[in-house]
């Protein structure tokens, strides 16, 4: 089994006047681009992790169109919830939602074959930051937090560290390969030990796969992700893979 990954796919096909070309020329037709580089490179018995922004869909008939996309695409599809997926409900309530072949991660743990995967969403936090990295082309992106969003945004972070420490410790010690799955970058440029990287390092995951990052500088990619302390760090953010699955690893059936 193969192990790819592709976040922030940012699909809008039941949801008007949200196509993805106002960030700029590299998303016309993005779904297309994707389908087609998907479905030459995935297998049906290989592994696809899809970490947030899945959709910009704000209720469960609006998502239906664009998981069923999912669904038609090769593979074992694993999500995860990003910041603008307004539509993803509890874990329970979720379920009915989801097509054949379309699993979700939420602070949990999912176990495909003998792989074995934590995660969660994770949220903004100073430690993290890619800002020297961003070459934004589009309409422009969020303003600098004042004090109280701020207080708020670290709130919210504390409770995303919590879940993922929890899901983390709920991994198997008997699985084969042990994942991890979040839709906020957890480590910076130049890959700094940080409270998130101590997780992932205790709980012996081998690759962690994030997303969230849009119009990365081409010139820069090599400092995006890598190898530390044993972990591999991948972006799957689809913009920067050239909207084609990203190959993670393989594990041996």
């Amino acid at each position: 089994m193969r192990v790819f990954a592709l976040s922030d796919p940012h699909l809008s096909f039941g949801t008007s006047g949200k196509t993805m070309d106002r960030f700029g020329p590299q998303w016309v037709d993005h779904p297309t681009r994707m389908a087609e580089a998907w479905d030459r490179l995935v297998a049906d018995d290989d592994l696809v992790l899809v970490p947030g922004d899945i959709s910009w869909a704000r209720t469960a008939e609006q998502v239906a169109p664009d998981l069923a996309w999912l669904a038609d695409r090769p593979g074992t599809k694993l999500m995860g919830k990003g910041n603008h997926d307004s539509w993803w409900k509890k874990k329970a309530k979720l379920a009915p939602l989801l097509p054949p072949g379309v699993l979700a991660l939420d602070g949990d743990v999912v176990q495909v074959g003998p792989l074995a995967i934590a995660g969660t969403r994770l949220w903004d936090t100073p430690e993290v930051a890619y800002h020297d990295h961003i070459v934004w082309q589009g309409e422009p992106i969020s303003a600098e937090l004042t004090a109280d969003q701020a207080a708020a945004a670290e709130k919210v972070f504390r409770r995303e560290m919590g879940k993922l420490e929890r899901s983390l410790e709920a991994l198997p010690q008997a699985a084969g390969e042990r994942l991890a799955m979040v839709h906020y970058p957890p480590v910076s440029p130049g890959l700094a030990a940080n409270e998130m990287t101590a997780l992932f390092e205790r709980a012996r995951v081998s690759h962690v796969v994030f997303g969230h990052l849009h119009a990365l500088d081409p010139a820069r990619a090599d400092e995006i992700g890598g190898e530390a302390r044993g972990v591999t760090y991948h972006c799957a953010a689809c913009d920067f893979i050239d909207f084609s699955p990203l190959l993670i690893c393989e594990i041996e059936s």
